[in-house]
């Protein structure tokens, strides 16, 4: 079965490329790859490099980039998932299937009925970061999606013009998310999903009139992180076949 390792862009120079820390150590402690052999490593940002390891120790691996793809198993379609705060433990599951499936960047979202202290767990972003890349591992992935700025829900109804569909999850909605999916050419979606509680009425009413479309994932009521995955489960099955 094939392993991706991750190393920053800086660390790729003149052909060649020097990985240290943690992922040094788990190529050669865990992994147990010693010079001479072949690994596959990515520096989230699109490319992923087939390395031939010159040295290597549980500090510092070093090798020489024989050939280099450009997101070989990146979607066409940009995915921006919006969603309300929910407590720290579910945020992190958003962050991380959310990754495998191939999101493209992730908007946390006050809405009114998101808890204050929550947002406070917004201030983790170093351990976003390594569930997000080590999800980006997992997935084989070569790009690791952005955490953007918490944004008030006011704020971002205004970008909705940039994204080709704005879907929201609801509820009370009676369309399913393939009605609502009727053009395959598009290449920006955003994906809305509430908070626990859900939407307030004024919220929904807002983001209609913004331009986005709200639907149902079904019969029964789903956290907001199973619906997260729903939805992506969704859109990825209708446009990455």
């Amino acid at each position: 079965m094939k392993d991706l390792f991750y190393s920053p862009i800086k660390t790729v120079s003149g052909g060649r490329i020097t990985i240290q820390g943690e992922e040094a150590h788990h190529i050669f402690k865990v992994k147990r790859h010693r010079s001479g052999e072949r690994i596959y490593v990515t520096d989230g940002e699109g490319s992923e490099y087939l390395i031939l390891i010159n040295s290597a120790s549980e500090n510092m691996i070093e090798g020489q980039i024989i050939s280099t793809k450009r997101k070989p198993v990146e979607s066409l379609l940009e995915v921006t998932l919006a969603f309300g705060i929910v407590k720290a433990p579910r945020i992190e599951q958003i962050f991380e299937k959310g990754t495998e499936m191939g999101v493209t960047s992730f908007q946390p979202l006050s809405t009114a009925r998101t808890v204050p202290e929550w947002e406070e767990g917004m201030k983790k972003f170093d351990r976003f970061e390594r569930i997000i890349i080590s999800a980006m591992k997992q997935s084989l992935r070569s790009v690791a999606p952005r955490v953007m700025p918490l944004l008030d829900l006011k704020e971002f109804i205004a970008t909705i013009p940039n994204y080709d569909h704005a879907l929201v999850a609801w509820e009370e909605a009676r369309h399913q998310l393939r009605e609502r999916l009727t053009n395959r050419r598009v290449r920006r979606i955003a994906l809305i999903i509430g908070p626990e509680g859900g939407f307030a009425p004024d919220e929904i009413e807002s983001l209609t009139v913004a331009g986005a479309k709200i639907f149902s994932l079904g019969l029964r009521r789903l956290r907001s992180e199973t619906a997260a995955i729903a939805a992506l489960a969704n859109v990825y099955n209708l446009y990455d076949v």
